[in-house]
């Protein structure tokens, strides 16, 4: 029991947190109607798209390629950076770490990296991870359900993100400048690197073609989750049984701890005035405590413009270790290693991580004055 929490803390607290709020509002018929199920197919056809990919190796042989292209720490470290900003972006932030993390500390061991800048290497591909996300619908899984909730066609969600993207990807370029200019040589691979599935990766990215158009409801989500499921069961088992059935599950708590806080009048004012006022800012400071995945679906709701909510909950990312569960991840990969320096880990984290935040919601700030003026 207590691995299993260690392991799957944020499915305890989303479930210890749909408990609570049951208290308040019993359980009923109407809890079938709090999950979006639109967003629960998707999440799940996307994980399973996710899985495809990397049982196809295609990840691993585009790490593999980086590394052999590079010549020194600084070059391979912007390819690994600018790799993790753009696989996250379909493949969700979490895939991209869980994938190029491993690799990085792999790399670092055998090139002899110093340890300060292991560590800034780590911060700074999860920093890329986070943002570099929130350029796609299906980079986040807030995007999804916010993109359904609010029934954002692509035009509208890509005017919206657009000027962040460019914004966080500058401010990833100035931070790799700062902290992992080095000009060591790197011991080009010898080995050969084994060649991606061709024909698995072809039919997950075309899964991932179909994903999209599903998003920006030009394809039903329901024909595209009856394609998947009759594939997976039929040719592909091993990965529809590598789904993470504990983050769906732990979306069905908040859905239900959500539906459950809008029943209470005190607090349903409150974030009714709050969204109101400063819906961005209220974004932001809610995904600082209880991550953006579920600041999203809990805030949604209370709101009556998409931006706030997906700017808010997608530079909200940032911040806090706990702000996205992607950050948690290359947390975690890194303090199992042996001779990991946790204290200086999380200090220059959450040094990077305030400052990137701060000079996006200034940002944020100034974009909506324009607007405004505009």
């Amino acid at each position: 029991m207590k691995a299993f929490i260690r392991k799957e803390t944020v499915f305890c607290i989303s479930l210890l947190a749909a408990v609570i709020s049951a208290f308040f509002n019993p359980p009923s018929a109407a809890y079938l109607q709090a999950p979006d199920y639109r967003t629960l197919a998707l999440l799940f056809c996307l994980m399973g798209i996710s899985e495809g990919l990397k049982s196809a190796g295609i990840f691993t042989y585009a790490a593999g390629l980086l590394e052999r292209k590079a010549s020194t720490c600084f070059s391979l470290s912007l390819m690994l950076t600018a790799l993790v900003f753009f696989i996250s972006m379909f493949f969700t932030n979490d895939v991209a770490l869980l994938m190029l993390v491993p690799f990085t500390m792999m790399i670092a061991a055998r090139e002899k990296f110093d340890e300060n800048y292991l560590i800034r290497l780590i911060v700074i591909e999860t920093v890329a991870a986070n943002l570099g996300s929130m350029a796609t619908p299906v980079g986040n899984p807030q995007n999804i359900f916010i993109c359904s909730h609010f029934s954002l066609s692509a035009p509208d969600f890509f005017s919206i993100i657009l000027p962040y993207c460019i914004i966080s990807a500058l401010l990833i370029a100035v931070c790799c400048f700062l902290f992992l200019k080095s000009g060591k040589d790197l011991e080009k691979a010898k080995e050969e690197r084994t060649q991606p599935e061709r024909r698995q990766s072809m039919i997950y990215l075309a899964f991932l073609a179909l994903a999209l158009l599903a998003v920006f409801n030009v394809l039903d989500w329901r024909i595209l989750l009856a394609i998947m499921l009759v594939f997976l069961v039929l040719f592909d088992r091993k990965t529809l049984f590598s789904v993470d059935y504990i983050l769906l599950l732990t979306f069905v708590c908040f859905f239900i701890f959500s539906a459950n806080i809008k029943s209470i009048d005190a607090v349903s004012a409150l974030l009714t005035e709050g969204m109101k006022t400063h819906p961005l800012a209220l974004s932001v400071l809610v995904s600082q405590v209880i991550s953006n995945v579920p600041a999203a679906i809990l805030l949604s709701p209370f709101s009556s413009s998409a931006a706030p909510v997906l700017i808010g909950t997608d530079i909200g990312g940032l911040g806090t270790p706990v702000a996205s569960l992607a950050s948690l991840i290359s947390l975690k990969l890194y303090f199992r290693k042996e001779d990991s320096v946790k204290g200086r880990y999380l200090a220059f984290f959450l040094a990077v991580n305030l400052v990137l935040l701060i000079l996006l919601c200034l940002s944020a700030l100034f974009l909506s004055q324009e607007t405004q003026c505009a």
